[in-house]
Parts: C-alpha cells; structure tokens; sequence
C-alpha cells in the first residue's frame, strides 16, 4: 500500500524553475502546489479538493487530487479543469484526479490523508488498468 508524503517532499527533478536564482528544488515544488491549491479553489465546477503526495507503485512520484464535484454531472468536467491545473502549475509531475462524495477530515479541518488514500487507491488501480473508463 502507498503512503501519502507531506507536501513538503521535493519537486521532480524537471519542475520548471528548479534552478531558479534563491530557489531550491522544494521551494520551487512548495510555490507550485500553492499556485496549483489557490487555483483549485477557483475553479467553479469543484466545490472542494484536498491534494495527496504520494509514490505509487508502477507510477512514482504522483500527486492524487481527490476532488468534490459542484454536482454529479460536473464530475467530468472537475477531472479536467483539475488536471489541466495540475498541468499549469507542476507540469513535470503525474496527477490523477478522483471525484468524491467527501474529503474525510480531521477535528481541526484538515484531510486525512490515510483515510483518503485507502479510499482512493482502489479507483486509481481501476483508473490505471482502464485509462478508456475514466476518459471524458
């Protein structure tokens, strides 16, 4: 079973600006995944998401954004306004996006990011074996 990784974890050695002046690697992977969650939290079909930084097997270095469509018919339309995000702003990195019913929580309104792992994991190994099921 895969772990998620803080956030914090470094970039994939292609992050653009990687080697830009007074910037490591995780400081430019950390302003990526900002940009990414502050343009998430714009996007009109997508009422919430939580983000999880993990290693998954055959794949690596992956961000899971695990989504809350608007309604159940902007589901498609939140995998990619999501991805496309993920695009813009870590482009070098693999993103998957999941719709969910709820984000689980923590008392402090934090994502549990265990819990939602496990309740990920079993669409992604769907997602990955069927890339034609997820496909809009």
């Amino acid at each position: 079973m895969s772990t998620p990784h803080p956030t914090t974890t470094g970039p994939h050695p292609n992050t653009p600006g990687h080697n830009a002046p007074g910037l490591d690697a995780r400081g430019v992977f950390e302003r990526g995944l900002f940009a990414l969650e502050g343009e998430l939290l714009e996007l009109a079909c997508v009422r919430e998401c939580a983000l999880l930084h993990t290693d998954l097997p055959e794949l690596g270095d992956t961000l899971v954004i695990a989504f809350v469509a608007l309604t159940p018919a902007q589901e498609s339309a939140g995998r990619r306004a999501v991805l496309a995000a993920c695009q813009r702003n870590l482009p070098a990195l693999y993103a998957h996006a999941v719709a969910v019913e709820e984000i689980p929580r923590d008392s402090d309104g934090a994502p549990r990011a265990g819990d939602l792992l496990d309740q990920l994991l079993p669409q992604l190994a769907r997602d990955l074996m069927s890339p034609a099921a997820m496909s809009d």
